[in-house]
């Protein structure tokens, strides 16, 4: 069976899942293909997988608390409606599908890639959290399809945004469906054959991550002094917040570890104290494993990873929804929320005071017993791997 699986670059979180899926898929036998950001082709290359280019809308740059964001569109739409990007990201798309002539399409979070499947007569699944229907969701009905329409899109392929499964990668408990309540996501609920929770897709299953320990020893973390992992997030939209956390890092009791992510490049910021910065890793898992504690925006990525591999956490949220995220962690007693407007004044004794606590810690290895125990990316392959061998046999009934 062959799968082509299609992912949104900007953040990090839909290609390292996506990446994992591939992994998956292929390690049961699937024929996998992925296409993506030229940057993060090297993210699918290190799992042995195929990739190809598809274009992107260029990344918001690093903008620090006192600069000016970049004006909205003069329309008012979200950039996600560039008619532009929405014919290329077609044409690029289509012209996989008639090459590859995959038996299943996998979307995380490209907006075409469910649309590209369905007017090649292929059936697509969308990986994606229910915050995406409060934000953006309504905003891409609103103003995506009406110009997927104007580009001579179908009415209703151009509605199939979904595809025909829905595969949520978290527990219902954090996840629930009941908190979707935009009408313009409920109709698009409605079209859809199958919703499912697969669980937390993750870099890897976190049984397989090695011990605290190993893991300090894997990375060359010497001795069993605090460790303090740093991860605003692959995207610059933290930068301001990095812009006032990394400074303080020094003065911080434990050895500190900060990762910026590939949109913000280390020259911006000259006055970070941490003793490793890097631009990028692939051990995000092995540092979050190694740490006492994990300072984090609460991507749903990287909050999970502290809560499956059972590090307290200590969030700085951006928006609603990852301070949603993070409460997931507040709530089972394994970290907390900081406002990004506290750093200041709070960040440093916050980071000292969780470090100090062991209830905490003993906590948060408790529900990383629980949590960590499921895989979504293996429930999530093997699914699709089925739902991959029946549309194969549909399409040789034809």
């Amino acid at each position: 069976m062959r799968i082509l699986l299609l992912t949104f670059y900007h953040g990090l979180g839909h290609v390292v899942r996506c990446a994992r899926v591939g992994a998956e898929l292929a390690a049961a036998g699937a024929e996998v293909l992925v296409g993506t950001a030229e940057p993060a082709r090297h993210i699918m290359a290190a799992r042995g997988l195929d990739s190809f280019a598809v274009s992107e809308l260029p990344p918001f740059p690093p903008r620090r608390a006192d600069e000016e964001p970049p004006p909205p569109p003069a329309d008012g739409r979200i950039r996600l409606a560039d008619p532009d990007y929405l014919a290329t990201a077609l044409t690029e798309e289509r012209a996989a599908i008639r090459e590859f002539g995959p038996d299943l399409v996998i979307v995380d979070f490209r907006v075409t890639g469910a649309v590209s499947a369905a007017l090649e007569g292929v059936p697509a699944a969308w990986i994606v959290n229910t915050g995406f229907f409060s934000f953006p969701f309504p905003q891409v009905v609103r103003d995506v399809v009406p110009e997927l329409e104007r580009l001579g899109v179908p009415a209703e392929a151009a509605r199939r945004i979904l595809g025909d499964v829905l595969y949520i990668p978290d527990w219902s408990r954090f996840d629930p469906l009941s908190g979707i309540d935009s009408a313009e996501s409920g109709a698009a609920l409605g079209s859809l054959s199958e919703i499912r929770h697969v669980g937390p897709v993750l870099k890897e299953s976190p049984a397989r991550v090695p011990s605290r320990a190993e893991a300090r020893k894997r990375l060359g973390v010497e001795g069993d002094d605090p460790l303090v992992y740093v991860s605003l997030g692959g995207t610059a939209q933290g930068f301001a917040t990095l812009c006032e956390v990394a400074p303080r890092l020094g003065r911080v009791p434990a050895r500190t570890v900060l990762v910026t992510g590939p949109n913000i490049p280390l020259d911006r910021l000259p006055d970070q104290t941490a003793d490793l910065a890097l631009g990028y890793t692939e051990d995000s898992m092995l540092w979050t494993r190694a740490a006492d504690l994990v300072v984090t925006h609460a991507g749903h990525t990287s909050t999970m990873e502290a809560l499956c591999l059972g590090t307290p956490l200590l969030a700085v949220p951006g928006h609603a929804e990852q301070e949603w995220n993070a409460s997931r962690a507040v709530t089972l007693g394994t970290g907390e929320i900081l406002p990004a407007d506290a750093v200041a004044d709070a960040f440093l004794p916050t980071a000292q005071r969780l470090l100090s606590d062991r209830l905490l810690a003993d906590r948060a290895r408790d529900v990383a017993t629980v949590l960590g125990a499921r895989d979504g990316a293996t429930a999530l392959a093997g699914h699709a791997l089925d739902l991959a061998a029946l549309a194969a046999l549909d399409r040789r009934a034809r």
